[in-house]
């Protein structure tokens, strides 16, 4: 006997697709700082490039500790916390990173900037560890894979529009 198909979660993926778009259009915008820091801190092409190391750097080394800390304990953290949960700490880790870019700013210091940027980037990397399979879940396992190829799909436009964004920033500075 067959089980009943179950139906998708729609208002809960419609918010988390929103949501996978603007990582997507975030992530692609950093590069805006880049040319703004390395004039403002003085910095070479090797310094200024570590703020892109210092996000994407957070993705793995995120990824690796929350690894460990579950091979540590004996358990999965995230799915023992779970995964709306995993989303909900993310933000809150983000939101402490982009807020400690104010006094990193105040302080003229780059080095609390990267750190800051590195804590906004670890808060991502858990929303995002933990939205892939919520997205799985939210409705029959059968058509997991769709919901979640449309939130990378989506992903990828907010990550498209982001270097657009990008582009037409410096071309705008440029002739400003």
């Amino acid at each position: 006997m067959s089980q009943p198909k179950q139906p998708t979660n729609s208002g809960a993926l419609a918010t988390l697709v929103i949501v996978f778009f603007f990582w997507g259009f975030i992530a692609a915008s950093n590069s805006i700082f880049i040319p703004f820091a390395k004039t403002h801190f003085q910095l070479n092409q090797f310094e200024s490039q570590l703020i892109g190391s210092a996000f994407y750097g957070a993705y793995f080394i995120g990824s690796l500790i929350l690894f460990i800390l579950s091979n540590f304990v004996g358990y999965d953290i995230l799915n023992k916390i779970g995964y709306k949960k995993g989303i909900i700490y993310g933000l809150a880790i983000s939101v402490v990173g982009a807020l400690l870019i104010i006094p990193s700013a105040n302080a003229n210091s780059f080095p609390a900037i990267l750190g800051s940027f590195f804590i906004v980037a670890l808060g991502f990397s858990l929303q995002q560890t933990s939205a892939q399979p919520f997205a799985i879940v939210l409705g029959d396992p059968s058509t997991g894979s769709h919901r979640l190829n449309l939130a990378g799909g989506v992903n990828s436009l907010g990550t498209t529009l982001g270097l657009k964004y990008r582009d037409w920033e410096t071309d705008r500075k440029s002739a400003g």
